[in-house]
């Protein structure tokens, strides 16, 4: 790349609102100047095509400086946006000096494609956290809903990883017509275009949930190195827990005071002739996942007054 093009800084910069995905800002970035999304990617000095979300991960110091040249953002500000962020605490695999991650082994990340809060969609004006990328975030206290995490139209995924139509996913549902699976989208094709702020949501009924994700969320956050390590530790047997209760081949006793659109969402996410938990984590709902954690939770968070013990 030449000095020219690197010294070039952009005329139009949106500034990511707090708690935005890199991606999110990216192809904000795009609609702003109205270019593709790997137009957006090259203009801020990365690489890439528009099924590229390689760089939600990390970015190297070099692809730090570049975009800091091109932006005018310091580099804490886009590390705040990369699932990164989250190494101390929820993801210790992604290592500051290995690759990418894209092959990252995680059960709790979304790494095909995005949750979200429709309401908080619909006053961002399309703008996506990174914390909806985890599956410990299962609802929005500010708005009192569960997350969603597909289309209600086509059944598919919300924000596809690998969806050419880059900026206009912010907004619509761009899922092809017809089709389930993986290639990304062919020249032409038909799309959804569901809008996502009007995914209907499914209201928290329940006051416990949300005193179980502002737990888990304080826990998500890093700090010190005190705190990092106390809640990788509390995040790692959060999850052992989880897993323990998807081997039970009973539900008894796991649900007991639960609201009953929690309760629909287990039933709908269960295989058969396997434990009724043991999908929930892989394919189940924000709904449906928020059952997990608050049993998880009722066992490694039972001092909190607000967290019921089960049973």
């Amino acid at each position: 790349m030449s000095e020219e093009g690197r010294a070039r800084r952009l005329g139009a910069v949106p500034t990511p609102i707090a708690g935005e995905s890199f991606v999110s800002w990216v192809d904000t970035v795009a609609a702003t100047l109205r270019l593709s999304r790997p137009m957006a990617l090259s203009a801020l000095g990365l690489l890439g095509t528009a099924g590229s979300s390689a760089y939600q991960f990390r970015l190297s110091p070099e692809e730090l400086a570049e975009v800091q040249q091109r932006t005018g953002l310091r580099p804490v500000q886009v590390e705040r946006m990369l699932l990164s962020f989250y190494a101390p605490t929820a993801l210790p695999q992604i290592s500051p000096h290995g690759g990418r991650g894209w092959r990252l082994n995680q059960p709790w990340l979304r790494r095909e494609h995005s949750a979200a809060c429709p309401l908080c969609l619909e006053a961002s004006g399309g703008r996506w956290l990174l914390s909806w990328r985890l599956k410990w975030t299962f609802l929005c206290a500010d708005h009192l809903v569960y997350l969603e995490d597909r289309c209600p139209r086509c059944d598919l995924g919300l924000y596809w990883r690998l969806s050419a139509a880059g900026a206009d996913q912010r907004t619509h549902c761009t899922r092809p017509v017809g089709r389930s699976g993986g290639r990304g989208r062919r020249l032409g094709a038909r799309v959804c275009g569901f809008p996502v702020a009007e995914i209907p949501a499914a209201p928290v009924e329940d006051e416990e949930a949300v005193h179980v994700q502002r737990r888990v969320s304080g826990l998500l956050m890093p700090a010190d190195a005190r705190h990092n390590e106390e809640s990788s530790r509390m995040l790692q047997r959060l999850g052992r827990l989880v897993h323990d209760a998807g081997s039970r081949t009973t539900t008894a006793g796991l649900l007991d005071r639960m609201e009953n659109a929690l309760l629909r969402a287990v039933h709908e996410s269960q295989g058969p002739g396997q434990p009724p938990l043991s999908w929930i984590l892989e394919r189940g709902s924000p709904t449906a996942i928020s059952a997990l954690v608050r049993i998880a939770a009722r066992i490694a968070l039972s001092g909190n007054p607000n967290i019921r013990h089960p049973g």
